[in-house]
């Protein structure tokens, strides 16, 4: 009776072993997809939006392109990659939608910083997106004032994303930055 007890007992130890390295590779595979999420990327508790677009322009052509767009307040060009700072741009809802989506979304505009790398082997350039600051209408926020993306869509003293982020709004601005980076 004692042995059955004893291997009653290990087979119990083995299934919570088990268990709690199921619970823990779950948790760690929550953890990294809270890392990247549709071309968005957290990091050091910042959020940043980067996606590589395929071409058959030449490395000077797209530069050209963004350079003579009006996208940009700022444009330098350093060590073959651009260097660029968004102009206020909004949301647009009859395209996204509003069902879902925070009132923060469409009732401010958006600007950041904006890197551009082209990569001949690849024929692609690549948008990093990053410092996403909110940009008030007067609704939302007051007019012409400034809050970063992390205040909002970041949970409080971690590096995880708000859940209501992940619902709509990250869907809302990838659409929308796709469509402001992708050339025409």
């Amino acid at each position: 009776m004692l042995e059955v007890l004893v291997i009653s007992f290990k087979n119990q130890s083995y299934i919570m072993k088990y268990i709690l390295t199921s619970i823990l590779l779950f948790l760690s595979l929550l953890v990294f997809s809270q890392a990247q999420d549709e071309n968005f990327y957290l990091a050091d508790s910042k959020i940043s939006w980067s996606k590589a677009y395929k071409t058959d322009q030449t490395q000077e052509q797209v530069y050209t392109y963004f350079e003579n767009s009006d996208l940009f307040s700022e444009f330098k060009t350093i060590n073959n990659q651009v260097f660029a700072v968004l102009k206020p741009h909004a949301t647009n809802p009859k395209i996204t939608g509003v069902a879902g989506v925070h009132k923060i979304v469409n009732d401010n505009d958006f600007k950041g910083n904006v890197a551009i790398q082209y990569r001949p082997k690849e024929k692609e350039y690549v948008v990093t997106f990053d410092n996403l600051k909110f940009i008030g209408r007067g609704g939302y926020f007051k007019k012409k004032e400034e809050q970063l993306f992390e205040d909002h869509f970041l949970q409080k003293d971690i590096s995880e994303y708000r859940l209501y982020f992940l619902k709509k709004p990250k869907t809302v601005y990838n659409q929308t930055f796709d469509k402001i980076f992708m050339m025409k």
